[in-house]
């Protein structure tokens, strides 16, 4: 069913009179001027707040990042790499992690060196650069002359100091926030420590393939081509899409993957029936990144590391990944309904615990519950230890990180980002870690953010104005796709579409809107004052039609 909202939830943006003078100055069309002044653009904008937004240009940004002071020794350390070395990577087991596992391979085979890898398993270790690991590293037979941390690290100072113990040197390359105590390593390369702003917005495999073209460590020619990673990671890890370095990064990326060299990430492509063609950053976000994290939260993220690779059975294991996001939707089903049905919680309304929830599936759950009902909260299971694990979101204005760290005492571990953030804890201290967590985010008053929506006609939009406003994309967080609103006043006119008949089409103002499971619509169910659409491009056949897309029922006087 298409959603319902009133006009207090939106802040339309009427055109005004300077439209005009920003189409002139940017040679773009009206309706790509009308964006750009939403996002703060205007007649005599400042010369990088230009290049910012009107496809930004890759080199010119990556000039212009700081990743702080480790970048520097971690390239001196870098240089020693040989055809001798012996390199052992240790990532996350999500998609960031794994595309900056998969980087930093390759990084390394690009100078002859031996690698391996090691991604901890989420239920059994969870997040983090865990000290047993370490130990494990320097009893081995196998020689590691350079241990190499990606996408954690930071604040993991007992494993760290356990590695310069043992003499393996170590570069911890992280994004996440640095609060306490930093891992004392050989070097430490995180933006958030002492780099700058545009270097804190990158996510790790962007810190990983920043470093490396920043410190030209391979040919540019092989860096672009492997641009594919941190564009995935970028979408999958959900950073700004304000900066401009995540979106040509992403941009490019794109480029790549549409005639991905992988041959794993083709056949998962195929698997889910995907036209490279239509490869955007909606289709990564709800069809492939989904599936590379499937692996991970519920066995191991290794299958999602062989689809990067060459190897004989990449069809076979792009189609354990598409059946194990198939198994993580129903899981993640029957966890939504549990919660919907007050099965769980019983006095808690936000930190809600299910004995037999799987623990790797909590975290995309909870962005959901999160987003639905506005509110903080927490999903926690019983991990494969005498531990609970948990994850924690929040809407935008208020900080996880800041929420756990005020509990840190009480937690085995903990870390993660603004808006999402993760922890550990004895199961002994759970109901002590569930009450306290509950009395903080009941404190906490989370006022819905109002949409910005472009007041634009249907009529006044083509394909040739929606293509030049593309190159405002990609689009995602703090960039996101433009959302236009238009009027409508009388009956409904509407006509049913599909085999079943549960889509629709809405002819408004001379041109189709077309709503996906919205035939209620047929029924006068509803009485709108106005719709809120969206467009995007349909290829069939080799050839490109412009759709506009119902997003939302506006209901009320507009």
């Amino acid at each position: 069913m298409i959603p319902s909202c009133s006009e207090e939830k939106l802040r339309l943006w009427e055109p005004n009179g300077s439209i005009g003078g920003i189409a002139r100055e940017f040679r773009c069309t009206d309706f790509m001027a009308s964006l750009l002044w939403m996002r703060g653009v205007g007649e005599g904008s400042h010369q990088d707040e230009r290049l910012k937004w009107v496809k930004p240009d890759l080199g010119y940004w990556m000039d212009r990042i700081d990743l702080g002071s480790g970048s520097a020794a971690a390239r001196e350390i870098w240089s020693t790499v040989s055809e001798n070395s012996n390199i052992v990577v240790y990532g996350d087991y999500d998609v960031d992690g794994i595309a900056s596992t998969t980087f930093m391979i390759e990084l390394a085979m690009l100078r002859g060196a031996r690698v391996r890898y090691y991604i901890p398993h989420r239920y059994n270790q969870g997040y983090g650069f865990h000290g047993s690991v370490v130990r494990t590293l320097a009893k081995s037979s196998r020689k590691c002359d350079l241990l190499v941390v990606v996408d954690c690290g930071t604040q993991n100072v007992e494993a760290a100091e356990l590695a310069r113990s043992f003499g393996i040197p170590v570069i911890i390359f992280d994004h996440h926030l640095a609060r306490g105590a930093l891992a004392t390593s050989d070097a430490l390369i995180n933006p958030h420590v002492d780099g700058n702003e545009e270097g804190r917005k990158l996510c790790a495999a962007g810190v990983v393939w920043s470093w490396a073209w920043k410190n030209e460590l391979a040919p540019k020619d092989w860096l672009t081509d492997n641009l594919d990673l941190p564009a995935m990671a970028t979408i999958a890890d959900c950073v700004p899409m304000s900066s401009p370095v995540n979106r040509a990064i992403v941009r490019e990326g794109l480029k790549i993957l549409r005639s991905s060299r992988r041959p794993g990430l083709r056949a998962l492509m195929r698997g889910v029936d995907l036209d490279v063609l239509s490869l955007d950053t909606d289709a990564l976000s709800m069809r492939i990144i989904p599936c590379l994290n499937a692996a991970g939260r519920l066995e191991l993220a290794d299958l999602s590391m062989k689809i990067f690779f060459p190897n004989r059975d990449v069809q076979q294991h792009a189609q354990d990944l598409i059946d194990l996001n198939r198994r993580r939707r129903d899981l993640s089903t029957k966890i939504i309904s549990d919660i919907e049905r007050g099965k769980v919680g019983g006095e808690s309304r936000h930190v809600l615990y299910g004995e037999d929830w799987p623990a790797g599936v909590l975290s995309s759950v909870a962005s959901q519950v999160c987003c639905s009902r506005n509110t903080s909260v927490v999903l926690a299971a019983p991990a494969h230890t005498p531990l609970i694990r948990g994850t924690l979101r929040v809407p935008a204005g208020v900080d996880a990180e800041a929420i756990l760290s005020s509990i840190s005492g009480d937690l085995m571990s903990w870390g993660g980002h603004r808006m999402a953030a993760g922890f550990s804890v004895d199961s002994v201290n759970w109901p002590s870690v569930q009450r306290k967590l509950e009395d903080i985010l009941s404190d906490i008053e989370c006022v819905p953010e109002k949409e910005d929506i472009l007041r634009w006609s249907p009529a006044e939009i083509d394909l040739v104005s929606w293509r030049d406003a593309e190159r405002l994309g990609p689009f995602g967080v703090g960039n996101p796709h433009p959302r236009l609103y238009c009027s409508h006043r009388g009956d409904i006119c509407a006509e049913p579409m599909g085999r079943k008949g549960n889509h629709v089409k809405i002819f408004v103002e001379g041109r189709e809107l077309l709503g996906f499971s919205g035939d209620h619509l047929l029924r006068n169910e509803v009485s709108p004052s106005g719709w809120v659409y969206k467009p995007r491009v349909n290829f069939w056949r080799s050839s490109e039609s412009l759709q506009l897309v119902l997003e939302k029922i506006v209901v009320g006087a507009a």
